[in-house]
């Protein structure tokens, strides 16, 4: 069984519950939205540090902690998240994550502090939507890149508090000076931005 935009919106925004989380991790949603594939949007070269924005349950963080030798930041706002986190971490033995607990609003690291940044889902629930993209221009280095995720919303709908469509979301980046490198969509349900500073 899949599982439905309420319950994948209640997991990103509001709630923790391992059964959600497992079955945000299935292999439907793996087809759908898989991290390998759209990881290799931005062309690593193995020793970035990363921020994974809203990191759940590792579904970005684990993937993209093997592609580099950096450090990679993984941030929720969930205690228990990072609690989970840092077990998972533990047992498949993964040294390079680091936990920090914040918002997509007010990342709680320095200016310039990363080479690449991970907002899956998250974007939608900062308020307003703008402050997400600001933040990706004060923690992204010059030249780094953020690989943004969302549901996919079509154009001609009128606006949602719960909604991005793509040419809004690249309309945002670029009134913040970010560069759209990429932008596609993944099954008919998200689509994904890659921007660069």
């Amino acid at each position: 069984m899949g599982i439905s935009d309420k319950e994948d919106e209640q997991v990103a925004a509001e709630e923790y519950d391992p059964t959600l989380i497992a079955r945000l991790e299935s292999p439907e949603r793996l087809e759908k939205l898989p991290p390998e594939k759209l990881l290799d949007l931005l062309e690593l070269s193995g020793h970035e540090d990363l921020l994974d924005v809203g990191a759940g349950s590792g579904y970005f963080t684990f993937p993209a902690a093997a592609r580099t030798s950096g450090t990679v930041y993984a941030l929720d706002t969930h205690p228990q998240m990072l609690d989970m986190l840092k077990t998972r971490s533990e047992e498949r033995g993964v040294t390079n994550i680091r936990l920090i607990q914040g918002t997509a609003e007010q990342i709680p690291l320095e200016e310039e502090s990363v080479d690449v940044m991970i907002l899956s889902l998250v974007l939608h629930i900062a308020e307003p939507h703008e402050q997400g993209l600001k933040e990706v221009q004060r923690v992204l280095k010059k030249g780094g890149k953020a690989l943004c995720v969302e549901w996919a919303y079509p154009d001609s709908e009128p606006p949602s508090d719960h909604r991005i469509s793509s040419s809004d979301m690249a309309r945002m980046g670029e009134e913040l000076g970010l560069k759209v490198l990429s932008r596609q969509p993944w099954s008919d349900k998200y689509y994904s931005i890659v921007f660069q500073k």
